[in-house]
């Protein structure tokens, strides 16, 4: 065991290599057990406990259960006594812990089931002793669950769209469990997977859900998330050289059709591209006859997908069709509480009541008002109430008002002193750049439209770049008073000329 004076991030890395080795080396373990270890990162030691930190409830689950007597032996080994692990869920910030800068956590943050579970094991103290610090300064060590998009280079997986983060109800709890059976490898009749519904209800999230998690039940496998945009893109690519395009179609092939689990967003938009179709129609089969996972979402169920060949949408329906609809008063505020608990928001019951009770539709509609109240109360520095809320979104309350998204690149246009073009052209200059982004976040929180029919509209843009211009619009609300003012001037103009 380590000196008393050894820093406790210090000892819990380093008694964690030791027990990791030891694992790694355990014949009784297979290569899925060990697959489990690969997320765990150790936090800290109190005493003869050592806080360990996991990204998704599965690893815990397994941690627990299959793996709690080779970890205990591990642990013992390594340090000549019994010691307890505690189990914590969250996703490791790159902040001054590289530094030795210790924050330790108040016993709260461990959460009360994660506790229990670790206390439960055998020669356990009765309690866990840990310094008492505020909830705040551990919050700057770790983002529990961000919706913030966090994309993997090699998956596209966005990191952070898991099982633990997306919140079951009636309107979607079966999609969620079919997906979940996918996802842990179970669900083999369900193959494909046709998950549809309509914008801003979670189908993405659960595409993405899906991929994480089969990657935690084993990291060895391929897995890749892609919608129609890219998926026709890389095949227009491979087809552009006629001197390389039978080389680089073939790097395409390998790369769809030696995955795993292949998960495609948004597939209606391949409709009517014959070419795209034919490729997808053969990359489709050569997976499902090596019995690979394939999960596609649409905004529409297959069998009324336009543009489709009908042996292309018998193969969809050769597997299970699950749909997604708008969530009902209690997930709505279900989702809303998770929301304000990933911002670290304290934010009143009766204000969440109100804005589940005002907005029906979908999430996207439940996020963008929780930001708006969010954004003032940061701006002004005063707590939220009902009052203010009341007061910050009076102008959203209206229904039965419809904005096209033209209407939007025009007021936007008009307001900032510019034209109709620049908004939808390519200059990088800062105002008409700041303009666009604030017209995208516009048009994403105001029209039922998808990134990807976003980015069309906006000058044929990448959906990653409306994505990264949304995200920096509401990140930029809560810091700077004239970003705000711009959103909320140029939505009460967009509903004054739509009335």
């Amino acid at each position: 065991m380590a000196t008393e004076n050894e820093n406790p991030v210090v000892q819990a890395n380093r008694i964690w290599n030791d027990a990791l080795a030891l694992l790694k080396h355990n014949q009784s373990l297979s290569s899925r057990d060990k697959g489990w270890l690969t997320g765990v990162i150790p936090e800290a030691v109190f005493g003869t406990t050592i806080v360990l930190c996991l990204d998704n409830a599965g690893t815990r689950q397994a941690l627990e259960n299959e793996l709690k007597q080779p970890l205990l032996d591990a642990l013992k080994m390594v340090t000549n006594q019994d010691m307890m692990p505690a189990f914590k869920i969250a996703t490791p910030v790159q902040t001054e812990q590289e530094n030795n800068s210790y924050i330790p956590p108040s016993l709260a943050d461990l959460g009360q089931e994660s506790f229990a579970a670790a206390s439960s094991m055998p020669s356990a103290p009765s309690a866990l002793a840990m310094p008492t610090e505020t909830d705040n300064q551990y919050d700057s060590q770790y983002v529990i669950g961000t919706n913030k998009m966090a994309r993997d280079p090699e998956t596209h997986l966005n990191k952070n769209a898991t099982f633990d983060t997306f919140v079951p109800g009636d309107s979607n709890r079966f999609a969620r469990t079919v997906a979940l059976a996918v996802a842990e490898g179970s669900g083999r009749d369900f193959n494909p997977l046709c998950i549809y519904g309509g914008s801003g209800l979670g189908k993405t999230h659960l595409l993405n859900a899906i991929g994480n998690y089969a990657l935690v039940k084993d990291p060895r496998l391929k897995v890749r998330y892609v919608n129609s945009e890219e998926f026709t893109n890389e095949f227009i690519e491979a087809l552009q050289n006629p001197n390389q395009s039978q080389g680089q179609i073939a790097e395409f092939n390998r790369r769809y059709r030696e995955v795993d689990v292949l998960l495609i967003d948004d597939i209606q938009f391949l409709g009517g591209k014959e070419a795209t179709l034919e490729q997808f129609f053969h990359t489709f089969n050569a997976l499902h006859q090596a019995n690979k996972r394939i999960v596609i979402a649409s905004d529409v169920a297959p069998k009324n997908l336009k543009g489709f060949e009908a042996r292309l949408i018998s193969r969809f329906d050769s597997g299970l069709t699950v749909d997604v609809k708008p969530p009902d008063l209690e997930t709505r505020i279900a989702i809303l509480r998770m929301m304000a608990s990933m911002n670290h928001s304290n934010i009143p019951n009766d204000v969440l009541d109100l804005i589940a009770e005002r907005f029906t539709e979908n999430i996207r509609e439940l996020e963008g008002a929780l930001t708006r109240v969010t954004a003032v109360a940061s701006l002004s520095n005063q707590p939220v109430t009902r009052a203010m809320a009341e007061q910050t979104l009076q102008d959203f309350f209206t229904t039965d008002v419809e904005i096209k998204p033209t209407d939007i690149i025009g007021q936007a246009a008009k307001y900032f002193h510019l034209t109709f073009d620049d908004i939808v052209g390519r200059s990088r200059m800062k105002n008409i750049a700041l303009a666009r982004q604030v017209a995208m976040y516009l048009t994403r929180e105001m029209t039922s439209m998808s990134l990807v029919d976003i980015g069309k509209v906006f000058g044929g843009k990448d959906h990653t770049t409306v994505m990264h211009a949304c995200d920096r619009i509401t990140t930029e609300m809560q810091e700077r008073q004239e970003i705000y003012n711009y959103v909320m001037e140029l939505t009460v103009r967009l509903k004054q000329n739509n009335n």
